[in-house]
């Protein structure tokens, strides 16, 4: 073990829960919806609402046992991993490296084994502040309080863009009194603007806060507002440099993250499915209302087919796709909820009329950033939406007496494991030999397990540049082989 690794004593712990989220959002007036509509959230990387990363750092600065006197000198932020809503965070005090010079405070924020966040404080002397190289404020564009994140649709155009902010209204020494004693009230809700003007304004929707670094800003400590200026977008990456001064000043960065992905529209589909390939074919679409779900039953609709769309959380998604559906004008949708995570499986199958084939899409968070090798409460999630809710889900079908197909997603992880994908390799390879072992004993119900490549869906959209698009030519053949009797 490593001395950077090495145990760390916590000044403080919180759970942030989601009253939490809305005190922060109305101090800071960041509402971009990965941290407070945890619907919309399910469909990007993280899978749930996250916590502003300012929020972290204000947090460890407010419970920091040692704050007080001048403040230091500046304050660099790395928000590396996630903490999402519901996550027992950790602040610590990290322990010294070798890179970590003299008069350096660090502090880190830890969920489990994963270090989240970590927070340098330079204790040395405060440093002449100096003005920051930008447009006067008088050239700046005073910006409003935006109520929905902005969408950048050509971030070069940015470049030079500067552009100037009041401070929150609202309290900062009320959500903050040790940090607003130690910085000045002013300062600490500079801090929090800072989330405003990532989540909000640059890259605004679609951003992900990585780095900050801060000091004392060439204005007074009671200076009422703070100018940015976008210095930088390096689109390898692709990555914002934003420059910011007032009572504080100093660096951001911020990196553009991919969209939720969008899989085909029916008007591609219809040309890519002969419109009677599944006529008279019912399907249940466990999962259908987003990613290979969604795909799977906007191609079955195109064939003519009907297809029962449920979700757990996802309600708007799902009666999208339906009416997608129903304006191509060909197939049936109708939509269900069905949230496995709370069982009644059988009960609800029970009030279904009897599908054909049934095609089992539902997942919990795939991708997880951690340090050990094994977690046990990650691998105990998958099980129970791939094994045990699958098995029930299986037995229930089986009192219809009836033949008929399941289509269950395997994985090629589970022979090619990426990094950090142990426990789902490990829950899909046991289905695996679950589903062996059905086949071989039901009476009706036939599984058909496929090992797919990694395709593109909400949760590969930051790791894997594909066109969505692309996707048919996986799933299509599979729904025929699915289907038979049908001709497409």
């Amino acid at each position: 073990m490593s001395n950077a690794d090495a145990a760390c004593p916590a000044f403080a712990a919180k759970t942030f829960g989601p009253a939490d989220q809305d005190r922060f959002a109305a101090l800071s007036g960041d509402v971009n919806p990965m941290h407070m509509d945890p619907v919309a959230a399910r469909r990007l990387l993280a899978g749930q609402a996250v916590v502003h990363g300012m929020h972290l750092l204000l947090h460890a600065l407010d419970q920091w046992p040692q704050a007080a006197g001048p403040w230091p000198s500046r304050i660099t932020a790395d928000f590396g991993s996630p903490v999402c809503v519901g996550d027992a965070a950790l602040f610590e005090l990290a322990p010294k490296t070798d890179d970590i010079g003299a008069g350096i405070t660090l502090l880190r924020v830890r969920v489990a084994d994963r270090h989240c966040s970590h927070f340098e404080l330079h204790n040395g002397p405060m440093q002449q502040a100096q003005p920051m190289p930008v447009q006067p404020v008088r050239e700046a564009v005073h910006l409003p309080l935006f109520t929905q994140a902005q969408v950048i649709t050509d971030p070069r155009s940015w470049v030079g863009q500067s552009h100037s902010l009041d401070l929150p209204a609202h309290s900062a020494a009320l959500a903050f009194p040790r940090a607003s004693a130690w910085l000045g009230e002013r300062r600490v809700a500079a801090l929090s603007l800072l989330s405003y003007y990532v989540g909000m304004v640059c890259p605004g929707l679609d951003s992900i806060y990585s780095s900050l670094s801060v000091a004392a800003g060439s204005d007074d400590a009671q200076s009422a507002s703070l100018r940015f200026e976008v210095r930088r977008y390096d689109p390898r990456f692709p990555l914002f440099v934003i420059r910011f001064d007032g009572c504080i000043q100093g660096e951001i960065k911020a990196f553009v993250r991919a969209r939720a992905q969008q899989q085909a529209p029916m008007a591609l589909l219809l040309a890519s499915v002969d419109a009677q390939a599944f006529a008279g074919k019912t399907c249940w679409v466990i999962g259908g209302s987003r990613g290979l779900g969604e795909l799977c039953a906007k191609l079955i609709a195109a064939g003519g087919g009907k297809v029962v769309i449920t979700y757990a959380t996802g309600a708007d998604d799902a009666q999208r796709v339906a009416d997608e559906i129903k304006q191509a004008g060909r197939g049936l949708a109708t939509v269900r909820q069905l949230d496995l995570s709370s069982g009644g499986l059988s009960r609800w199958c029970a009030d279904q009329a009897a599908p054909d084939a049934v095609l089992y899409f539902a997942t919990g968070r795939i991708f997880r950033r951690r340090a050990a090798l094994f977690d046990a409460a990650a691998f105990e999630e998958f099980n129970t939406f791939y094994v045990r809710r699958f098995h029930e889900l299986c037995v229930a079908l089986e009192a219809f007496n009836r033949p008929l197909t399941v289509f269950y997603p395997s994985s090629v992880a589970v022979a090619d494991r990426p990094r950090g994908m142990t426990e789902y390799a490990m829950s899909k390879a046991a289905a695996e030999l679950l589903i062996d072992d059905w086949n071989k004993s039901s009476r009706c119900v036939t599984v058909l397990s496929s090992r797919l490549p990694r395709l593109s869906t909400d949760q590969t959209a930051s790791a894997l540049a594909s066109d969505p698009m692309a996707n048919i030519g996986v799933m299509l053949p599979l729904i025929r082989q699915m289907l038979p009797a049908s001709v497409g």
